[in-house]
This record gives structure tokens, sequence and C-alpha cells, in this order.
């Protein structure tokens, strides 16, 4: 980490220590923390955050959270994706699951998660706008927007059923109708799909977001 990010440190930090503006540490945990600094793509220019990377109890197991602790990043800005508490929405949580559980580690973190995060931001800054690319919508239609993308569908209703299949722990069984509308027997329609998808993306990851979409007040499902 100190050869990726040298000017972040990492420290065994006690209760109270403050993350951001507005968060403080209610146990010893150990984060990282400082200025992130991230060269642009085909230019000269760096851009630079102050951040905090407050590790899980479970980690690495899970990943880590990121707070942002930088006047240029506005805590309880939901359109900046910046929750009350100053720590960032960096994607949907099985997309990010599945990400960490392939390469863990706060390098990886950084330069996987953090650092398109804070280079949207960037652009934000400097444009007064969002960029194309790099967001999904807020809440369950982001959610269901990553599946609809996963399962190469359209149809929002059809996605969150497929969810409802993916989110058991047991393989759905053949005989069932499939989800999509069809009133075919899975076996006999997105038996592939949704079998492959399961191998993808872990079951309980996609509880979680469901969990997320069924009780999202704006969700119609």
């Amino acid at each position: 980490m100190a050869a990726a990010a040298p000017l972040l440190g990492m420290v065994i930090a006690g209760p109270e220590f403050r993350l951001n503006s507005v968060m403080v540490l209610k146990q010893e945990s150990v984060v990282v923390h400082g200025t992130y600094g991230i060269s642009i793509p085909e230019s000269v220019q760096q851009i630079e955050f102050g951040i905090s990377i407050l590790t899980s109890l479970k980690y690495p197991k899970e990943p880590p959270t990121l707070f942002c602790n930088d006047p240029n990043l506005p805590v309880g800005d939901i359109d900046r994706h910046i929750m009350d508490d100053g720590s960032a929405c960096l994607g949907v949580y099985a997309d990010i699951m599945t990400r960490w559980s392939l390469k863990s580690g706060i390098v990886n973190y950084l330069e996987g998660l953090v650092a398109p995060f804070l280079v949207w931001q960037a652009y934000y800054n400097a444009h007064q706008k969002p960029p194309s690319w790099g967001e999904r919508p807020h809440f369950a239609e982001g959610i269901t927007e990553f599946y609809a993308e996963l399962l190469g569908m359209n149809r929002h209703q059809a996605v969150v059923e497929f969810m409802k299949l993916l989110a058991r722990k047991n393989r759905p069984k053949g005989h069932e109708i499939c989800p999509c509308g069809s009133g075919e027997r899975i076996r006999r329609c997105h038996r592939e799909l949704l079998y492959n998808t399961r191998e993808k993306i872990a079951w309980q990851y996609v509880a979680k977001d469901l969990q997320a979409v069924l009780r999202d007040d704006r969700s119609k499902y």
C-alpha cells in the first residue's frame, strides 16, 4: 500500500477517532487515512482527495468501507453517491462482493473501486454535472439495472423474479415455471442463463440485494 499510495497511512485507531467531519469510531479498528492521489489516464494531471477507509472486523472476508474526508466530496449529497455519514456508495453489493472475493486487499480496493469513484467525483467537480459513465440510478432502480445487464434483460419485473431464484440457497428445479413470463418450465426456457448466473454470483449476495429492492418504498416490485 505504501508503494501504491504513499500519502495514505494505516493505523490502529481507537474509539472517537474521526473518519471525517461527521463520523467517529465506536470501537478500535484498523483505518487507512490521508490523501489518495490518482493519475488521470492520457494526462499529466493528478487528482487528490482526502479519504478514510475503515476495515471490517471480518476483514478480509468482507471489503472495507470508504469514507469521504474532503471538502470537495460533499457529505450527504446523494446525487454524488455520498451518504449522510460520508460513506461512499461504490456500487451494487453483489458486484462489489464478487470482485472482492476474486481479488481482495487494500491496494486492489483502492485501484478497482475507490479510484473510479474519485475520478467520477473529479469530473463532477470540474464540470458541475455527472459524467455519462460510471453511474447507476439510486436504490432499487440501480440494483435491478445491474441484474438486468447481468441477465441481458430489460423487463424489471422479470429481473426481480429472477433475483428471487438466484437468491435461493438451493438451485431451482427444472420443472418450476420460468420467471421470464413465457409460461414454460425452467428446463425448457432460461435454465442455462439461470444456472450459469448462479455460478458467477453467490446466492447470499443476491439475497442481500433482493432484500434492499423489496424494502425500498419507491420500488414497485
